[in-house]
């Protein structure tokens, strides 16, 4: 194991990429990966496979778009056969524990109703009491936010718990990680570590400082939050219908947003209670570092809350940021198209193993290093199958200038990025746009060929007018009918 590096992954769940510094936010205290970006790289385009919490993570675990490992909705599905990721998977942790890596595993796990990590190439697991809606018994709800929770109205999506901070879980799962480090200091092998936060995702309820740390006041309006598609699809429905309260007004919405930012800030100062244990013990100089998020939220964009079976880049868009020094250069960023499931090669590579060769993802260790390969992917292809809002099919292929996104069972979807980066105009029927339409289309089939993508028959037919226009002619209506 000798120049093996060891490894952390620390993974928070339901945070869109602008509520750090590092991306441009003005507001949200974020001290801790401040200091991974200053001493490491962020990337500008990072995208998740999928916007939910389950498939996304099971992509990063095996390397796999949901449409291989199959693990298409949450783990409390109503569908049996998605509870559990087919075990003939290989994970890149099971990999690393065969190559003398240490592997431990704190947090939210989210990858099988009835396994867990230790079914999975982890050593050790430590879950951490409490889940999203955690709060001591007895202990009453103060100050609640006008928005409810969709699957319970009696419930506020963000709420004053008033309780000692020492008790808030988080916490706890930082405790667990800092001990896994100590006990790391004796070892002579190399070491992984994911350290799994459960927020930002809802329901906010914080102790204080946090919950009052930022006025709602202060919090702007989403850019597009007052623009509605002009044709929603299903998902678009369902989401407003179920989870966005029926207002045009921001007041409720910028009391959640504050929420988040005030579970953001606990959360980063509980990052940096590890990366001081990380110089504390002297471990930070050989260990690579990485920060990210399994998708992101909508908070407000389009008057919309929560995730769900829509394409927007709020969703789809996550902060990664990386750190290994003596590889990484201090303070540069990289504008490349990579994919959170990237990380699984990476690791393993990083790690001087060699990643399985069927794998979806590609490695990101020569941009780490600085590299720029010329045949590096231009677009990031991108995917949601739940059953959550109806048996929704819908995959996206998304450029730094456009995105298409192409709906089985309703409308699609195209956006000029450059000119509209709320993505409020869909440009689908345009004639001026056909050229890059059909581009798009030609690359999003062969993604999907290139992945033997179950599905590619059936897009191929909803794709034809698109794959057939002459450039500059057009389509005919909004979309084709639904295949």
């Amino acid at each position: 194991m000798a120049g093996s590096p060891n490894i952390l992954v620390i993974l928070t769940d339901q945070q869109r990429f602008d509520t750090l510094a590092a991306y441009g936010n003005r507001i949200c205290q974020t001290p801790a990966t401040d200091r991974l970006a200053r001493e490491g790289m962020t990337f500008i385009h990072a995208f998740t496979p999928t916007s939910l919490c389950s498939p996304a993570r099971a992509s990063l675990l095996t390397g796999l778009y949901s449409h291989n490992h199959t693990m298409t909705d949450l783990t409390n599905t109503r569908i049996p056969s998605i509870k559990e990721l087919p075990g003939h998977l290989t994970s890149f942790a099971t990999l690393l524990q065969r190559a003398g890596y240490d592997t431990g595993y704190v947090g939210k796990w989210h990858c099988g109703a009835s396994s867990s990590p230790l079914d999975w190439g982890f050593d050790e697991y430590q879950p951490g009491e409490g889940w999203h809606e955690w709060r001591p018994a007895g202990v009453e709800l103060e100050n609640e936010s006008a928005i409810r929770l969709g699957y319970d109205r009696s419930r506020p999506m963000a709420a004053r718990v008033a309780c000692p901070l020492e008790e808030y879980p988080e916490l706890g799962r930082t405790d667990a990680a800092i001990d896994f480090l100590e006990r790391q200091v004796a070892s002579e092998g190399s070491f992984f570590l994911q350290l799994n936060y459960f927020g930002p995702h809802y329901p906010h309820y914080l102790p204080e400082p946090y919950h009052s740390m930022y006025d709602p006041l202060d919090i702007p309006a989403c850019p597009n939050f007052k623009a509605r598609s002009t044709t929603p699809h299903y998902g678009d429905r369902w989401l407003r219908q179920r989870w966005s309260p029926d207002t045009d007004e921001w007041a409720p919405y910028a009391e959640i947003v504050a929420a988040q930012y005030g579970q953001v800030t606990l959360l980063e100062h509980e990052i940096q209670r590890v990366l001081d244990a990380l110089d504390r013990l002297q471990l930070a100089d050989g260990t690579l570092v990485i920060f990210a998020s399994d998708h992101g939220e909508l908070a407000g964009a389009h008057g919309l809350m929560q995730k769900g079976a829509v394409a927007y880049d709020e969703l789809y868009r996550v902060p990664l940021i990386a750190r290994w020094p003596g590889v990484i250069d201090p303070g540069s960023s990289c504008d490349s198209m990579v994919n959170l499931f990237d990380l699984m090669p990476t690791i393993l590579e990083a790690a001087c193993c060699q990643p399985p060769d069927d794998i979806d993802a590609r490695s990101l260790l020569p941009l780490l290093e600085g590299q720029s390969p010329a045949d590096w992917p231009e677009q990031v292809f991108c995917e949601y199958l739940a059953t959550q809002a109806g048996d929704m099919a819908l995959k996206i292929l998304r450029t730094r200038t456009h995105k298409l996104a192409v709906n089985l069972s309703d409308g699609d979807e195209l956006y000029d990025l450059e000119d509209d980066p709320g993505e409020t105009k869909n440009r689908i029927g345009q004639p001026s746009c056909a050229p890059v339409l059909k581009d798009l289309a030609r690359r999003l089939d062969t993604e999907m060929r290139r992945t033997h993508d179950p599905l590619a028959p059936r897009f191929q037919r909803r794709m034809a007018p698109y794959l057939r226009v002459a450039d500059g002619r057009g389509t005919t209506g909004n979309s084709p009918s639904p295949g």
